[in-house]
This record gives structure tokens, C-alpha cells and sequence, in this order.
């Protein structure tokens, strides 16, 4: 064990993960007619009503302890996407979770960890957490996606983990396949590749890759999934990763038992058996992107096309006068400067009701 004061020092400096402000939070120091919170990514159409039945037909059980494992929801999972497997799945509670069994499987201190920002804040968190060393290698710039060359050339002998976000969180853009292929095929044995994922549903882009397609050649790559975004359950704090057996193996045995609560399971069980919520999800995203491009380029706004379900933009102003100017309209957006993006904001698509106040908004700032 090393020495305490140092010890304290480094938690001390360690930040932990802000995470977007909650609706509630905001009501308290200010009084809306109507808040529309297009901030955090979540499902503007709330939980699937199948997930939701679930949880109310188990709370009658919270005396008596859950599943004594995972195996139905990984089940559950295999079901809805037959390409995996059960032996390849590992859950938690929620993506952040499977990120930080990661960090603890596969870091010490001194060790590196590349990653490209603008991204996920929470990857810097985790790493340093671990006494981990972050090698930040930038997005391209214009385009935001993975500079291939410079991430290859940043790794060492001392490399753990790259962290790719794809489609990227807080851009909303994609790395095409042909430029994953390029670097997944690169990257020395030595070096795990996290592939966050969580947005997948809503890419609609041909050449898009996915985690799956590396895992099944036997490549060091985990992808991070979570039921937070197109399933609608933020709330219940549930996810899970897919890697080749061995890695999903080496994870699984620094898990906690009973990690995952009843109500989580059950509820992330029935979501994922509810097409009808996931399609209709996907639809609603697809048709509502199409026609917020319109009325940004109407108004002359720079925005980033998406393969999720936000919009990233560069406002015309001071970031977050840009976002209190669109808060006196009752909607909420996420500021990106955290995530490596000083001018940068991040909008989730609502629905029409939602999208059209926020162009009323847009529309008092580009007029």
C-alpha cells in the first residue's frame, strides 16, 4: 500500500463525473410553465410500458433478495440480438458500471489509456481513478471522427485501453469501417479496445461497424451497451458489455454478486422483448432529426449531422449564454466544454412539441 497522504492527494484531485443537471434539481431555483429536458439523451417517450408493468408486478417481492445471477437477462439480451452469446456478456448497473469493471480489470498505476476528445468525460474520471495516465488524442477536426494514424502512433508498451465512442458522444458523429477496420487491425495485443456503443440503434449509416463484427474475429475489443438511451430506462442504472469468452470471463470474476437489483432485471428483461417501443423510439428519432436539419439550415445554424439521437452544434455566442438564453424558453441542453468541445452543445432530439419550442428559442437567438 502506498503512502496515505499521497493516497488522499489523488482522490482529493479527483474529479468525479458531472453528469447533466436533473429536472427537478432546476425546478428548485426556478419556476417553469412547461421544461422541456433536451440536456441528458434520454427517451422522450418515456420507459416501455411492458418494462414498466414489470416493475409493478415485482415490487410485492423487495423483501425477499433477487435472481441469484444474471442468467435471464443476458438470455433476454440473446434473444433480442441472436448474434451474441451468453458467455460473451457481462452486466451492471448501467454503462458507466461495465466502464469502470473495465478500468479495474485492466489498469495500475503508471499505465496509459488513449482517448479522443470531444468524448464521454467519464473515461478521463475512471482512468485517473485508477492511477491511470490519459493519452488524449483528438478528433479530427471538422468532421470529428478517430484520427487512425495518431492514435496508433500514441501507443506504448505501457498502453491498456483505448476508449472509442462510436457513434461519438458529444458529437453525434461516426467512424466508418473502413477506418475502424484500419485501426482495430493495428492495435497490439497488449492494448484492449473499449468500443462504447450505447447509441447503435438510432445509426442508420451503411458503413457503420459494430463491436460484434471485431469480438467474433477474436479481437481484444469489448462493446459497451446500455438500456439508458433507446430503451428509456435511465433511471434503473442497467447495461452490459460483450467480449470474446475469455475477457468476459477474466471481468466476470471481479463482479460482486447480486449486483443487479430485482426491479432493474425485470424491467430490462420486458424492455428488451418490446419491439414495437424500440421501433417506434427509432421512428420518432429519424423523423424528427430530418426535419430539425431543416429548420437549422433555414435559420443558418452550424450543426454536425447525427447518427444518434442529439444534434451537436456550435452556437454563435458565449457557450453557456447560449444555453441560459434557450433555458428562458423552458429548454434545457448540454453545455460540451467537458467534454473537450469549448463552444460546442449538445441537443437531444424530442418530439415535435418539444422541437418546435426549441426552435422558437433558436429562432429568438440566429433571428
Amino acid at each position: 500500500m502506498g503512502d496515505t497522504n499521497t493516497i488522499f492527494k489523488t482522490f482529493i484531485n479527483q474529479k468525479d463525473y458531472d453528469g447533466g443537471i436533473t429536472r427537478s434539481e432546476l425546478k428548485q431555483s426556478k419556476s417553469f410553465d412547461e421544461l422541456w429536458k433536451l440536456s441528458s439523451n434520454e427517451n422522450i417517450l418515456g420507459p416501455s410500458p411492458k418494462a414498466m408493468k414489470a416493475i409493478v408486478d415485482n415490487i410485492s417481492n423487495l423483501h425477499e433478495y433477487g435472481f441469484r445471477d444474471d442468467a435471464l437477462l443476458k438470455d433476454a439480451i440473446c434473444k433480442a440480438t441472436p448474434i451474441f452469446t451468453p458467455q460473451t456478456i457481462f452486466t451492471a448497473n448501467g454503462g458507466s458500471e461495465i466502464l469502470e469493471l473495465i478500468t479495474r480489470a485492466f489498469l495500475t498505476p503508471g499505465l496509459e489509456c488513449i482517448i479522443s476528445t470531444p468524448t464521454f468525460i467519464a473515461y478521463k474520471n475512471l482512468i485517473e481513478s485508477e492511477g491511470a495516465v490519459v493519452v488524449d488524442v483528438p478528433l479530427e477536426p471538422v468532421n470529428y471522427t478517430l484520427d487512425v494514424e495518431a492514435i496508433l502512433n500514441a501507443i506504448t508498451p505501457n498502453t491498456r485501453i483505448i476508449f472509442i465512442t462510436n457513434p461519438n458522444n458529444p458529437t453525434g458523429t461516426y467512424t466508418n469501417k473502413e477506418k475502424m477496420d484500419a485501426l482495430i487491425n493495428s492495435v497490439p495485443n497488449h492494448v484492449v479496445v473499449v468500443y462504447d456503443e450505447v447509441y447503435y440503434h438510432f445509426s442508420d449509416a451503411l458503413d457503420y461497424p459494430r463491436a460484434i463484427d471485431y469480438i467474433n474475429q477474436g479481437k481484444n475489443v469489448i462493446g459497451v451497451h446500455s438500456f439508458s438511451k433507446s430503451y428509456g430506462l435511465a433511471g434503473i442504472r442497467l447495461g452490459y458489455g460483450i467480449a470474446t469468452k475469455k475477457i468476459t470471463a477474466y471481468i466476470e470474476n471481479i463482479q460482486r454478486p447480486f449486483m443487479i437489483n430485482t426491479l432493474s432485471q425485470v424491467a430490462g428483461i420486458a424492455a428488451l422483448g418490446d419491439f414495437d417501443h424500440l421501433k417506434k423510439t427509432v421512428d420518432l428519432i429519424k423523423t424528427e432529426k430530418e426535419w430539425l436539419y431543416k429548420e437549422f439550415e433555414n435559420l443558418g445554424i452550424n450543426y454536425w449531422p447525427t447518427q444518434t439521437n442529439f444534434i451537436f452544434l456550435d452556437p454563435p455566442m458565449d457557450l453557456h449564454l447560449f444555453t441560459n438564453k434557450l433555458l428562458e424558453f423552458g429548454v434545457m441542453v448540454r453545455p460540451c466544454d467537458k467534454f473537450g468541445a469549448p463552444n460546442g452543445v449538445r441537443i437531444t432530439i424530442g418530439n415535435r412539441k418539444a422541437n418546435t419550442v426549441l426552435m422558437k428559442g433558436l429562432s429568438s437567438i440566429y433571428k
